[in-house]
């Protein structure tokens, strides 16, 4: 009987964590996976079956998959300091990823003009959009950083 109410007093207290971790990231996977994919769709003719080449959406799921990732994660543990550490990770796996998916801030890509033997190559130069990029990511690193040491200078305090 007392494991019952202990159960029920446990699940009270994380179960809107559960729901608004749960909301989240639904609606971080329509913003990240879903609304792309629909005006990539809209956008490219019908050509290809995805309506982007497959590495594009490759990409786009896995950079899909880290922000739901994180934001649910996130919100499972807010008021805790894997909050803030998850903050901090989420921060440097973007950076990564960032650098990843734009080849170090050189795109290269060659396209095939359908019908014809003729090909276009396309060569651009995006280390300029990396490096606000990085900075935008760096700057979340050193929000995460500063809300866990605020974190833990308030527990000390009330200790």
């Amino acid at each position: 009987m007392a494991d019952e109410g202990n159960l029920k007093s446990v699940l009270k207290k994380i179960m809107p964590n559960v729901t608004k971790a749960a909301l989240k990231g639904f609606i971080m996977f329509l913003l990240t996976y879903l609304l792309p994919a629909l005006v990539v769709e809209a956008m490219v003719p019908s050509t290809s079956p995805f309506g982007m080449p497959s590495e594009y959406t490759t990409l786009l799921y896995a950079f899909s998959a880290i922000v739901v990732f994180f934001t649910v994660v996130t919100e499972l543990f807010s008021g805790t300091i894997l909050q803030h550490a998850f903050c901090v990770g989420r921060a440097i796996v973007l950076i990564v990823y960032f650098v990843y998916a734009l080849n170090g801030g050189i795109f290269v890509s060659t396209f095939q003009i359908p019908g014809q033997q003729q090909v276009i190559h396309i060569f651009a130069d995006l280390r300029a959009f990396l490096a606000v990029l990085i900075f935008i990511n760096l700057l979340g690193f050193a929000k995460g950083m500063l809300q866990a040491i605020n974190f833990l200078s308030g527990k000390a305090e009330l200790e």
